[in-house]
């Protein structure tokens, strides 16, 4: 597959955007966590390039490892790159930090990073809420989300053009009520051509994902569910996500549409898709 663009999903946030041989990872995670893995560092070591959206634990805590065991580079807000060096030992030669509405030239594409907004999170509410309950799993996820990862940098999209001039916009969790019409408007006057999609579907934030889809007027939505076991662990539902590939479909037609599942492979020329095999062969389940 070095020689053809495509995006493969690894479940979470993990995102494999590969050009020309060149593997463009997005919130690398694969460990064992809220019960299942898919994948492990040896799925990660030909990283070229690391874009980290944000500092919660699930996208970020895998990212060192990914790091030390390739000789990938980070793209991603300063406030994460100094968390790598001072934290985690990764060499500032290796980081390339950047501002929301800066563009970094690496590996023949061109990235920009916007700003998004976060559904409302308090975590000390979460923990609280954990030690009132007794639930000890969450209460480890917030003790490690506040200790073991830079949970409060912003907040990050990115933008990436391709050398074929072909561009692909992750907004990752920025699909929710608190993203506003305006925000669509100007992303939209920022970023006039997106292709490519990649859209993170969460709870009941349908209509939420319509309205990027309206607005940013994709070729192709690559769907995918960043904390679908997170929200089971801590006892939330969501719409089942044909949903939102339904509502696509009803009120975007024309504009194509993918529900990713750790394994979905979509090619860049022609938009096909192939489902690969997992690397850990049985989906691991909490006993």
């Amino acid at each position: 597959m070095s020689d053809r663009a495509f995006i493969k999903y690894y479940g979470w946030s993990a995102i494999e955007l590969n050009v020309a041989g060149k593997a463009i990872f997005f919130d690398p995670f694969y460990r064992p966590y809220c019960g299942v893995q898919w994948y492990d560092v040896k799925d990660f070591t030909h990283a070229d390039l690391v874009c980290v959206t944000h500092g919660h634990e699930e996208h970020f805590l895998d990212v060192p490892d990914v790091l030390r065991a390739s000789q990938a580079r980070v793209v991603a807000t300063p406030a994460v790159c100094r968390f790598l060096e001072r934290r985690n030992g990764i060499a500032p030669e290796r980081l390339m930090p950047a501002e929301w509405g800066a563009s970094v030239r690496a590996d023949g594409v061109n990235i920009s990073l916007f700003p998004w907004k976060h559904r409302d999170l308090n975590l000390l509410k979460a923990m609280t809420k954990a030690v009132f309950r007794g639930n000890t799993t969450q209460l480890s996820w917030a003790w490690s989300s506040a200790t073991n990862a830079p949970f409060y940098s912003g907040y990050t999209g990115f933008h990436v053009e391709l050398p074929s001039g072909m561009t692909v916009l992750n907004y990752n969790e920025g699909f929710n009520t608190k993203m506003t019409a305006q925000d669509l408007a100007e992303l939209r006057q920022r970023f006039p051509r997106v292709d490519v999609l990649l859209a993170g579907m969460q709870l009941f934030f349908i209509d939420d994902v319509v309205r990027g889809v309206q607005a940013l007027q994709p070729k192709m939505v690559y769907l995918y569910p960043p904390h679908e076991h997170f929200h089971k662990m801590m006892e939330a539902e969501s719409a089942p996500w044909a949903d939102f590939a339904s509502a696509i479909r009803r009120q975007c037609p024309g504009v194509e549409v993918v529900v990713a599942t750790p394994g979905t492979v979509l090619d860049l020329a022609d938009f096909s898709v192939e489902q690969q095999a997992v690397s850990v062969p049985a989906l691991r389940q909490a006993a």
